[in-house]
């Protein structure tokens, strides 16, 4: 009978047969193939359960009749015996001891198949060899990357170099810190994929960001990244404030993602710093760590220290800030020196080579770089000479690799990224006069010199700050809502006096200043209200929010969206350009992404926090975003505090004309002071703070030189297209990628295809979505369906509905990038079938198992081909060559990091320096490579089972054929097992002399040489320098892995995928005789 181990080791062996029993413990036999002895294991009852062979499930069965192994189907198990069909509709009941199963291992070298005579017909050949081509060209081009070329994202170079510098690293601990908008939440999308397809059912991964963002994460990772099956059970995405759900989930995760991880850090950390504590004890334990952040390490110090200690606890303690501090103020030195590396500063170039030259004299690799440069600019080049900006960067490059603060800061800057963000094309402003905002600003003055005038200590100096601000905050918000808090504040005498702070709450409770700000901002919209203009509508207040919205319906009468985080009924403003109006409230400011198009953001309020008017813009002015971005600024004459604020928003901060996300910290500790100073002065403190902040000498100008002198050493330098570029050919050639595939899943599996909706020229083309669905009808999909749904079971459609019509079909898929991401493909979920998808990764893994298309024997009849006897006989091997990863494998084992990540790692490094490639030879019976082109014409034609124009036919070679072949008496069948293996053997020395074998070695060395000769220059100057045994330990490892992949790469793995013995003969009496029904 027939089992398979319940679980552990003997688990993935698959089916067995129970050969024997003696009380609990049980002896199973493991059928390979019929040439090699069983593979035996025991195991105890308890560990197996029966197994009743599934539908489809292929057999091996020796046949007395042909004296040879024959492959059939199972169509019924009956326990004992299975009914099982053969080819030529041949249906026999066999009893379970003449049934034989491969287990579940791969298929290693098919030549032994071939020798012992049991092959399949050629269609299969034809069909799995240009599957195995597409995915191995697909591997290539990626790198191994194969979550980066599955998702539904559009590729970018900046976000690839990041995944590529990641994956290559056996210790993925790493700080994401690209500027504001470049896409880090893309980037740990397509890691943790990554994660789920390296580690499978193993993976754990932890996601934790902020509350208001646990909403899209969990939209991102299942639209984008297809892994909406895994959330809540593989990847849990948590919100900062859920302790309780974090904790348990630490002690098991393979992967910490920690999103806006600066919140967790430093003075204004969330919470209480328990979250921060627990997780800095757990990060070293944890085999993967990201943490996201975009926010500066100068003026937050503590902060970034934090984060640094959870990637690197033993080269950033946290009870060493000074040594921190002192590290960071050390760097403004070398900052300076790199902020003169520009082409345009090409006449004084000099001299910061010669400051490089004299403090960095023992960084042998970065004087080599100098010296290169110094020639080319003594010269003196335009500043657009293609070899001086190259020679530039190389200098850069290496500065920001060696001294910056880790080197696991990936950070890419806005200005080295051209065109993937929207500019800001500055603010419409819109001036109105309001008698109440009049009135209003008059009391709240009034009142405001009142309290200045106190002398008592009570109430206290920050009392009366404290009430006087939050009174200025009302009053900016506009709101329909009353006084809010304020009216609250007003039964406090004591603290607010009686008069004066009562007419400020009457005021504020009236609606009269909302309805005029509301007329501007209806007019303002109506203005440029045109088709595909959209407007993304800010205000501060909850109730406002609601009021605006119904208040621009009616007046504009379109359709107004109301964002809502509790409901998802406003992303249909995101998905439709014809629905042009958004209304959002505060909650909407942090986390939202409504990126794309054209779209105008109006503040119909502007609260005195600029940072919060940055994160706004934030939520447009993103990675794939549209056009640029204008804002409308309601502005009302009446109220001068709002005037000034307006002049200094725009004018000092230039905050509509730029991202002022890097002076967060510059803007924190000017809102400090600012309260005090508005209570002191008025509107005057807003002007005189505009004075000291404009202009090339002003405070903000001074900031933005030293963030960006600093950031240039972390910074990452403008990224190569050409991993872009490959990854780009291949998306264009979708086409032969969906033809390459289907040929193996539609024709030979017998996989249908189900069209989705749409015109029958947009599915003829193939560019909208579809679904596979496994036949159980006459055409019967060939796999077994339980083997289906194991492999396959991400992919497979679980909706009500499918399980209604009891279809058995993947979810929509397209092999065409721009269809996964157009409107048809989106709304229908569509997966992207590449390498790494699900889908596509299960009909590789059931290749490699299966061996059909492994092993092909033909008779092939061309009219008129001369014989050297009466048939020649040719073999066909198509070889899969790949670096041989062994020694990288043991260095890793040695340093105690040869965990999953690692062992992936150096796998992605490996095929970076040798891209795996398939290669096909042909040879003749005498082992000589087949050069002869008319030759190879005939050879490499398709099957032909029926007679062709001129009498040419082909025959599959099945049991009944070799047994007349052995009849024939040909000398070629004298040793038929020994001479495959030797045109085996041959074949691989043919191979490996072969000028394309020797010519992709030696590039691929070069690539390795060329790339380690960079990477551990720096890594060994980073050592030097710093004199720190972690990064000496650092550099050893990577010198050992270095060495053992260029190993692998001189003395590669070759392996034979598919072999092919092909009998070509112009013979026709002999091939009748081949063809006899007897």
């Amino acid at each position: 009978m027939f089992v398979r181990a319940l679980g552990g080791e003997h688990a993935s062996l698959g089916i067995g047969k129970q050969v024997l029993r003696q009380e609990d413990l049980c002896t199973i036999e493991y059928f390979e193939a019929p040439f090699t002895k069983g593979i035996v294991h025991t195991l105890r009852a308890s560990e197996i359960e029966l197994v009743a062979l599934p539908e489809q499930t292929r057999v091996y069965h020796f046949s007395k009749s042909t004296g040879a192994w024959e492959i059939g189907r199972v169509l019924d198990d009956q326990g004992s015996q299975q009914y099982v069909r053969f080819p030529n509709g041949l249906d026999l009941l066999l009893p379970v001891d003449e049934v034989f199963v491969r287990w579940s291992r791969p298929i290693a070298d098919p030549t032994p198949f071939l020798g012992s005579r049991i092959n399949e017909t050629p269609r299969f050949a034809d069909g799995r060899s240009g599957f195995v081509r597409s995915i191995m060209a697909q591997r290539a081009v990626t790198m191994g990357m194969s979550a980066l070329a599955s998702s539904a994202v559009e590729l970018e170079a900046h976000q690839i170099e990041v995944v590529r510098r990641i994956l290559q690293d056996p210790v993925q601990r790493y700080l994401l810190a690209d500027e504001v908008g470049l896409g880090k939440t893309i980037e740990a999308g397509i890691l943790i994929r990554q994660c789920v397809l390296d580690c499978g059912d193993d993976a754990l991964i932890l996601v934790i960001v902020p509350d208001e963002l646990v909403a899209q994460w969990r939209g991102e990772l299942d639209s984008r990244f297809f892994l909406g099956h895994c959330l809540d059970v593989r990847i849990h995405v948590v919100p900062f404030t859920d302790h309780g759900r974090i904790r348990p989930l630490l002690s098991r995760a393979t992967m910490l993602v920690i999103d806006e991880a600066h919140h967790l850090t430093g003075k204004c950390a969330v919470g209480d710093g328990t979250l921060y504590a627990e997780l800095a004890t757990a990060a070293p334990t944890i085999e993967r760590l990201l943490l996201l952040s975009a926010t500066p390490a100068l003026h937050n110090e503590r902060g970034f220290l934090e984060m640094l200690h959870l990637l690197d606890p033993d080269t950033y303690p946290l009870n060493d800030e000074s040594g921190f501090r002192r590290r960071i103020d050390s760097r403004q030195m070398l900052a300076q020196i790199v902020a003169g590396l520009v082409p345009e500063n090409i006449l004084y170039l000099d001299h910061t080579l010669d400051q490089l030259t004299e403090h960095f004299s023992d960084d042998h690799l970065l004087q080599d770089h100098v010296v290169a440069l110094r020639s080319i600019a003594y010269a003196l080049p335009d500043e657009t000479d293609p070899e001086l900006i190259d020679a530039i960067a190389r200098v850069r490059a290496h500065i920001s690799e060696v001294y910056r603060l880790h080197r696991r800061i990936l950070r890419h800057r806005r200005r080295n990224i051209i065109g993937l963000t929207p500019d800001r094309s500055g603010a419409i402003r819109v001036d109105y006069e309001s008698s109440a905002s009049a009135r209003l600003y008059k009391a709240a003055e009034v009142w405001r010199f009142e309290q200045t005038t106190i002398v008592d200590a009570e109430p206290a100096l920050s009392d009366r700050l404290r009430v006087f601000f939050q009174t200025l905050d009302r009053m900016q918000q506009y709101a329909c809502s009353g006084a809010g808090n304020i009216g609250i504040l007003a039964r406090q005498s004591e603290l607010v006096g009686d008069r004066h702070f009562a007419a400020v709450v009457q005021i504020l409770s009236s609606e009269e200043a909302f309805e005029d700000r509301a007329s501007a901002l209806v007019a303002s919209i109506k203005a440029l209200l045109t088709p595909r203009q959209q407007f993304v509508v800010f205000c501060s207040d909850i109730e406002t929010a609601d009021r605006l919205a119904k208040t621009l319906s009616i007046n504009l009468g379109v359709p107004v969206d109301r964002h809502d985080p509790g409901h998802d009924n406003w992303m249909a403003f995101n998905r439709d350009s014809a629905r042009p109006i958004l209304v959002c409230d505060r909650r909407a400011e942090e986390g939202l992404n409504l990126q794309g198009g054209r779209k105008i953001v109006v503040h119909y309020d502007l609260p005195f926090n600029p940072n919060r008017i940055e994160q706004r813009l934030g939520r447009v002015d993103r990675y794939g975003s549209g056009d640029a971005v204008r804002s409308i600024i309601l502005t009302c004459r009446d109220n001068f505090y709002e005037t000034a604020w307006v002049s200094y928003l725009d004018t000092a901060l230039r905050l509509f004309d730029r991202s002022i996300a890097s002076l967060q910290y510059l803007i924190e500790e000017t809102a400090r002071t600012l309260a005090s100073a508005l209570f002191r002065e008025g509107p005057e403190a807003i002007i005189d703070l505009e004075s000291a902040s404009r202009g090339k000498d002003g405070s903000i100008a001074r900031e933005i030189t030293a963030l960006d002198q600093q950031d240039a050493l972390d910074a990452l330098s403008a990224p190569s297209s050409d991993t872009l570029d490959a990854l780009s050919d291949i998306d264009e050639a979708w086409r032969e990628i969906d033809a390459a595939s289907s040929g193996w899943i539609e024709t030979n599996l017998m996989f249908s295809r189900i069209p989705g909706q749409g015109s029958h020229e947009q599915h003829a083309s193939g560019t909208l979505p579809f679904c596979y669905r496994y036949e159980t009808q006459r055409a019967h999909t060939l796999i077994p369906l339980e083997t289906f749904l194991i492999r396959c079971s991400p992919a497979i459609d679980s909706s009500v509905q499918a399980m209604l019509t009891r279809a058995v079909k993947t979810y929509p898929v397209t092999y065409r990038r721009r269809t996964a991401l157009g409107r048809e493909g989106m709304a229908a979920h569509a997966r992207l079938l590449r390498y790494g998808e699900t889908f596509i990764d299960g009909m590789w893994d059931l290749s490699q198992n299966d061996d059909r298309g492994r092993s092909t024997a033909l008779w092939r009849y061309f009219p008129g081909h001369q014989s050297e006897g009466a048939v020649d006989v040719f073999f066909r091997f198509d070889f899969i060559v790949e670096p041989d990863l062994a020694g990288a494998c043991a260095v890793l084992s040695a340093a105690d990091r040869l965990n999953v990540a690692g062992r992936a790692a150096v796998a992605r490094r490996g095929d970076m320096a040798l891209p795996p490639f398939f290669q096909t030879i042909w040879i003749d019976q005498e082992s000589d490579e087949v050069t002869d082109k008319a030759l190879l014409e005939k050879l490499d034609l398709a099957y032909r089972p029926t007679a062709m124009g001129q009498g040419g036919r082909d025959f599959n070679l099945n049991p009944k054929r070799w047994g007349k072949l052995g009849r024939l008496r040909l000398p070629q069948m004298t040793d038929w097992p020994a001479m495959c293996g030797q045109a085996r053997k041959h074949a691989e020395m043919i191979l490996r002399k072969s000028p394309v074998f020797v010519e992709s070695l030696s590039t691929a060395r070069h690539r390795a040489v060329a790339v380690d000769h960079g990477r551990l220059g720096q890594l060994r100057a980073r050592a030097d320098r710093r004199n720190d045994p972690v990064d000496e330990a650092e550099w050893r490892i990577e010198h050992d892995l270095a060495d053992a992949i260029n190993s692998g790469i001189i003395a590669p793995s070759v392996r034979v995928d598919a072999i092919i013995a092909c009998f070509l003969t112009g013979d026709l009496t002999l091939t009748a005789k081949l063809d006899e029904r007897s």
